[in-house]
């Protein structure tokens, strides 16, 4: 995430300086190119650094797949697993640190996904997902689904994703922060923000996505812009 944010902190930067090139009355102490560059040169260093040593520390031999290590010791020793909350290894391109179709990720991605990673459960649901030491054995966090959904491009995984996200709504029709893997009535907070925002937020990518959108049923994509350019606002009288 540290080298994500420093890259978009490089971005405001450049934005930035070019506000302050068109609007000569946009003043500041601390606003001059000199400033500027310094900032910029500082982030773009330290991004680099970050990225540099992930590559060469953060990298392992996982059943002989070279993966994402989920932490390293730096004496050499690298543990390989996964946690559903975010940031994870499976979220790695949500957060935009790589593309989802880099072989490494993807190799990352199989094994997240299936039981060599220790917190990844299924059970009688028919439902697999990755929980964490949080919630401890059987517990499927279901943000770890929607990671999964926003992580693939096959429609067929994508459909069969929500629809999974959409049976374990069961108790009371929200998102909770986890459920038991046999058993949907077990679950832990009947009501996760987070997780419901997480999940209107992936609907959206799907419906605007220009090949995943009929994993929501729509005949054709969702114009995002169009849709909320042309909104009118409604008075209702009481």
């Amino acid at each position: 995430m540290a080298a994500v944010e420093l890259g978009r902190l490089q971005g405001l930067l450049q934005s930035l300086r070019a506000a302050a090139a068109e609007r000569p009355t946009f003043a500041a102490p601390w606003v001059t190119e000199q400033i500027l560059d310094n900032l910029e040169a500082q982030a773009h260093d330290l991004e680099a650094s970050i990225r540099a040593g992930i590559a060469k520390y953060g990298k392992m031999q996982f059943n002989g797949e070279m993966v994402y290590a989920y932490e390293v010791d730096g004496f050499g020793n690298a543990m390989f697993m996964d946690d559903a909350n975010v940031p994870s290894l499976l979220s790695l391109p949500f957060l935009g640190f790589v593309e989802a179709s880099d072989p490494l990720f993807q190799a990352t991605r199989r094994a997240v996904l299936s039981e060599k990673n220790p917190w990844y459960f299924i059970g009688e649901l028919g439902v697999g997902g990755v929980g964490g030491p949080h919630q401890g054995k059987d517990m499927i966090w279901p943000m770890s689904l929607m990671m999964q959904a926003w992580t693939s491009d096959s429609i067929d995984e994508v459909t069969a994703v929500l629809k999974h996200l959409m049976l374990v709504t069961e108790p009371n029709s929200l998102m909770h922060e986890s459920f038991n893997k046999n058993d949907l009535k077990v679950f832990t907070r009947s009501w996760f923000a987070w997780a419901n925002t997480l999940f209107g937020d992936l609907i959206l990518r799907i419906a605007s996505h220009p090949t995943l959108y009929p994993a929501a049923n729509l005949t054709k994509p969702l114009d995002l812009d169009a849709l909320i350019h042309g909104w009118q606002p409604q008075i209702f009288m009481v």
